[in-house]
This record gives structure tokens, sequence and C-alpha cells, in this order.
């Protein structure tokens, strides 16, 4: 404790189970500092994907739609998740069931799998997707 105290370091306990215990004579803020930065650099390397969103219409073209589907499968690739939303504009949201079917093609031509069904919010029908 002394020899800490002459050094201006502090006295920090690595090992508490140990017996005895194991400590170690440092700057403790630099210690911190230090730990921070691994923690930072460990969750840099784990980024477990974003989710991505496609937007729909209801009147999609066929060749827009290979498109987006081309779009999609490139954010699952990179194992990011989609979220495919159709918004239906007033009198579009006689055709709910037809942007149903337009996500359900849209996930088996992509060849992806649902992670949360396809549901509806007011105007918006939205699924996501997975790889």
């Amino acid at each position: 404790m002394l020899l800490a105290y002459e050094k201006g370091l502090d006295l920090v306990e690595i090992g508490g189970n140990a017996n005895p215990p194991v400590c170690k004579i440092l700057d403790y803020g630099k210690y911190l500092y230090e730990k921070e930065k691994q923690i930072q650099k460990q969750k840099s390397k784990q980024k477990g994907g974003e989710t991505k969103e496609i937007q729909l219409g209801v009147n999609i073209d066929k060749h827009d739609l290979e498109c987006k589907i081309k779009r999609a499968k490139e954010f699952l690739n990179q194992n990011n998740r989609v979220i495919i939303s159709i918004k239906l504009i007033g009198r579009e949201n006689i055709f709910a069931d037809k942007a149903q079917k337009l996500i359900d093609e849209f996930k088996v031509l992509s060849n992806a799998k649902f992670e949360q069904n396809t549901k509806r919010q007011g105007n918006r029908i939205s699924a996501i997707l997975k790889k």
C-alpha cells in the first residue's frame, strides 16, 4: 500500500478469489480506459447485423420486384434482417390481400424465412425476413 502511494499509483485487486488475493500496482484510470477500449474493440467485431427496409407498392412491376429481391438477397447475405413494407394509400387499402400475396411471393423468391410474420399496422403491411 505504501509502495503504491509513494509512486502515485493505485493498488488494484485483480484476483479476489485467489488465496491470498492478487493485487497490482497501476494507474486505475488508465486501467479502466484500456478495459473500455477492449470492450469497444470486441463490440465492433461482433457486428450482429442491422435491419434494412425495402418498401414496395401494391402495383409494383415484375422487373422492379426482381430488382428489390436482388437487393434483399444482398442484405440477407450480409447477415442483415430485412423489413418488407407495403404502404397502402387511399383506395389501395381494398387490396390488402394482394399486398399479403406480394409479401409471400417476395419471401419465396428471395429464399428467406419469416422472423416475424406479416402484420398490419394502419395502412402499412410489413414482415421481417431473415436468412
